[in-house]
């Protein structure tokens, strides 16, 4: 008796101390012992679980399903999982499913028939696979994007003396048409589409050409000005006022075109949405970083528009989505290469609580950038 105590305890030892969760059934399908580790995968004590049926641990329809299977195998003896093993969904206590590796042996002791599960939790498996996957895709994505980058830098410069050429007869032809206001306003019509077909081709090269950076300090106040004062021709009929709220900041050692481009694409898009007579805000300040490493520059560009619907917000960053009758739609998938190639981020504020200052009724856009 004393030696199956000995062998009991150290069963129980070994089974406590493995790192897998590990659960016996009987050909009911009635629970008989779990280890430490089950406890741990689905949050259940032993006490909560023995003498229940194991298909509490499964979400639907193999909880409705499993002792059919239990039955169909000790009838026919044709196993789908036993001495096989397989991926499943296990249900933890809470409700929350959880994909496990299962492996079932059955176990005969005397005229008994038990079955022993062994479960591992793949949830880290899969997230590692998922962003293996999501790696893989973006590294395509990247290699997509060189060629269509090469293919467009060429065909832009090609067609760039094309067009000037065209540019150049348009301007002289409309001199020539002074006196025909009808064929003067086609010249200017077409002077206007080769200028849209050139900025489309500057646009695709630019998200799909790689980016090189030439930093330098840079104000982030001084160059929103810039930007401004340069946008006049759009602001001044609508009577729109950039308010420019800028905490002491440090400079932000940055590209200055690049930024440029970033907040200019900002302004135009609120420009293309506030009323007249309304207001675009900028607010800078300093905050830290996510993992405290280094201080960063926010900068939350925000205006009085009609604001976001769920599937703008969805898809704002998604190359060639737009709401706008002209333009390629890249414009902020650039904005977010540019911020990102800088090691910040670009993102929406998420709710009305997070917008700051409380008169920005529209959308805020938010760039994190960091100072160094």
């Amino acid at each position: 008796m004393d030696d199956q105590l000995q062998d009991a305890a150290l069963l129980g030892a070994i089974l406590n101390t493995a790192v897998d969760a590990i659960v016996t059934i009987d050909e009911r399908g009635v629970i008989l012992h779990v280890n430490r580790a089950f406890g741990r995968l689905f949050g259940f004590t032993a006490e909560e679980v023995v003498g229940q049926n194991i298909s509490m641990l499964m979400p639907e329809p193999d909880r409705s399903s499993h002792d059919g299977y239990l039955r169909q195998y000790m009838q026919t003896g044709k196993a789908a999982i036993i001495g096989i093993g397989r991926q499943v969904l296990g249900q933890r206590k809470n409700g929350t499913l959880i994909p496990v590796d299962l492996a079932v042996s059955e176990v005969k002791i005397g005229e008994k028939t038990l079955f022993a599960g062994i479960m591992r939790d793949m949830t880290e498996r899969k997230q590692s696979e998922s962003d293996l996957r999501s790696a893989q895709q973006k590294l395509i994505q990247s290699e997509r994007l060189a060629a269509i980058g090469q293919m467009v830098t060429g065909l832009a410069h090609e067609s760039r003396n094309a067009l000037q050429r065209s540019r150049a007869c348009l301007d002289m032809l409309s001199l020539d048409l002074e006196s025909a206001p009808e064929q003067h306003d086609l010249v200017r019509r077409s002077r206007s589409a080769l200028v849209e077909l050139q900025t489309l081709y500057e646009e695709v090269r630019n998200y799909a050409a790689p980016i090189q950076l030439e930093r330098s300090k840079q104000s982030i106040e001084r160059l929103c000005n810039e930007v401004w004062g340069n946008l006049a021709d759009q602001w001044r009929s609508m009577r729109v006022q950039l308010v420019l709220r800028c905490n002491p900041c440090p400079d932000v050692n940055c590209d200055k075109h690049r930024i440029g481009q970033v907040i200019r694409n900002l302004f135009e898009n609120s420009l293309s949405v506030a009323p007249a007579d309304s207001k675009i805000f900028v607010d800078c300040r300093l905050i830290a970083s996510a993992n405290d490493a280094e201080p960063q520059v926010e900068i939350r560009v925000s205006d009085q528009g009609p604001g976001l619907d769920s599937t703008q917000r969805a898809r704002i960053f998604e190359p060639f989505y737009t709401t706008k009758t002209k333009g390629t739609g890249l414009g902020m998938a650039i904005c977010q290469r540019i911020v990102e190639a800088h090691g910040g981020r670009i993102f929406i504020a998420e709710s009305k609580k997070d917008v700051e200052p409380v008169e920005a009724t529209g959308a805020t856009i938010v760039l994190e950038l960091p100072i160094d």
